[in-house]
């Protein structure tokens, strides 16, 4: 379903010339950011009014204190249209509902959206007079005559007569209206048709277009329909979706429930929120891929220092308890990573309910929690009965507390057969079966994806831990009373992910252990250099596992 927007005001005398500078961007309008939205302007004038803001300050100087200076239509305009065609468009509007036997001038505006800055929100505003020019306009009476009252006796000593289709009475101006916007729907969906695209606008009511689905047996697209009416997504619903993502995040175990707050807000904001999602999963990729590049530079880096270490006990301490963090700090993520994987499985047993709920928007969760409802509200009645015997016999509180749940059980079972039978008819039709596979086959793939992902994980902190083990004994080998105690917190992984970081690691330890031997065996021979490891003056070390 494309968006669909019309709306009608009126401007009161002494707005009018500001308006219209407003909408084609003029005078104080003619730079900055608003004149960048500007696609095309253009405009239907008397002969005397050099552009469409002198227009409109006589009327602002000739009509009635208390009159309409002008009138606005605001569209919302097909973003998947040209601008060309968009142009097109707008002009057929003006010649079927307002003519040039008046004067009017109107603005296409773009603007990206105010969620989706990839997306065009493209509209127009179309400013008229309501007083029809007769005799063309090339011989249109003078601006002080123009705007004065109409005389239906001398019409040669009056100004001209206005067409009061949308203002003359609230009852034809509803009729015009709905007219308009009825008109507006058909002018639009007939260029989509037209142009092959597979969208449609209605300007109908929410309850309006759920009737006519549920009419045509299309209860799925009735459901989608049978919600409260949303906000418009302008800047302040764009504040309220940003906002709430940002409370949320993308995590999987908070998406369900900020696509559900969201939604309750707008349909749109819904549909921009499912791209952002996609968008912000691309985004990681490409941060992972960062990431991998970054760890190769670091690398070299490391081998390049390795080339030039000298056996300071100091670096050499330093380099060790670097790699053993790593990968302490590696096995700590992973096993992070594995908990929030388990988050995201769903149980076989679990499946057919959350697709059910799904299916429904919720009903079927709903419907369970009543079911157990009606349950416990039979289950006291048939109590109360073995308690006291008949209704007769039973004291006045209990008996009164009989009638009471028994009305309410009544009510409550009554209400659920029936939201169950609504659910197992639309659940067992063609469509709902076919749906259901569907999601049901998704959720297993999904489920058997993130429980590959968390086998892979274990046997790569299987390999880590052993990856350790193998560090310690190479510490042992260079110092025997060598002790280090790992820090609480861990930071980032430094190693990577995958068999080509444990490759890479234990190359690191045969390279330090090589640089020691190679490096200070003549030094320390000659006592000239003591490899102090222990650090012993140091906080917070010790080989503690």
């Amino acid at each position: 379903m494309a968006t669909y927007h019309l709306s009608l005001k009126n401007g009161k005398t002494g707005t009018a010339k500001q308006h219209a500078d407003y909408i084609l961007r003029e005078g104080r309008f003619s730079s900055g950011k608003r004149a960048e939205e500007l696609v095309y302007k253009d405009a239907n004038l008397p002969h005397w009014a050099m552009s469409a803001s002198a227009f409109f300050a006589h009327a602002d100087k000739y009509e009635r204190a208390n009159g309409r200076a002008y009138s606005e239509f605001e569209i919302a305009l097909p973003n998947e249209l040209t601008h060309e065609e968009n142009k097109k468009l707008v002009k057929d509007f003006i010649v079927a509902h307002i003519g040039n036997n008046k004067v009017w001038a109107y603005a296409i505006h773009s603007k990206p959206a105010a969620f989706e800055d990839n997306e065009e929100q493209i509209h127009a505003h179309i400013m008229f007079c309501e007083r029809t020019v007769d005799d063309g306009m090339e011989k249109a009476k003078s601006p002080s005559k123009f705007f004065k009252r109409f005389n239906s006796k001398n019409p040669e000593k009056g100004g001209y007569k206005k067409d009061e289709r949308f203002t003359k009475s609230r009852s034809n101006a509803v009729v015009c209206i709905k007219q308009t916007r009825q008109s507006w729907e058909d002018m639009i969906n007939a260029e989509y048709k037209s142009r092959g695209i597979d969208k449609v606008v209605s300007c109908k009511t929410l309850k309006a277009q759920r009737d006519i689905a549920a009419a045509a047996g299309d209860n799925d697209l009735a459901d989608f329909f049978d919600r409260e009416p949303q906000e418009h997504l302008g800047p302040a619903l764009a504040y309220k979706t940003k906002k709430i993502i940002e409370e949320n995040g993308y995590d999987q175990e908070n998406i369900d429930n900020t696509l559900d707050k969201i939604y309750k807000m707008s349909a749109k904001a819904f549909g921009v929120i499912i791209d952002k999602i996609q968008k912000a999963r691309k985004a990681e990729e490409l941060k992972h891929k960062k990431q991998i590049e970054l760890e190769r530079k670091e690398k070299e880096y490391s081998e390049k220092r390795l080339a030039e270490l000298t056996i300071s006990g100091e670096i050499i301490r330093k380099d060790f308890v670097k790699l053993l963090e790593s990968v302490n700090n590696q096995i700590k993520y992973n096993e992070s990573a594995i908990i929030r994987i388990e988050k995201t499985i769903t149980p076989i047993e679990q499946m057919p309910s959350k697709v059910l709920n799904i299916m429904t928007s919720g009903r079927f969760e709903k419907l369970q929690k009543e079911g157990k409802a009606v349950i416990s509200l039979k289950t006291r009645l048939k109590e109360i009965l073995s308690l006291y015997g008949p209704k007769e016999s039973m004291p006045g509180n209990i008996r009164e507390e009989y009638n009471e749940k028994g009305r309410a059980y009544r009510i409550l079972k009554a209400d659920y057969e029936k939201q169950d039978a609504e659910i197992r008819s639309f659940i067992s039709s063609e469509a709902g079966d076919k749906w259901y596979k569907k999601l049901i086959k998704e959720m297993l793939e999904q489920s058997k994806d993130m429980e590959n992902q968390k086998l892979n994980l274990l046997k790569l902190n299987s390999e880590y831990k052993e990856l350790r083990k193998e560090i310690i004994e190479v510490g042992r080998k260079i110092n025997p009373h060598m002790h280090y105690k790992m820090k609480s917190k861990y930071r980032a992984p430094e190693l990577g992910n995958g068999a080509s970081a444990i490759f890479d690691a234990r190359n690191d330890i045969n390279n330090l252990l090589r640089n020691i031997i190679n490096a200070g065996r003549e030094n320390i021979k000659q006592n000239k250099m003591t490899v102090d490891l222990s650090n012993k003056n140091k906080k917070n070390n010790g080989w503690e596992f």
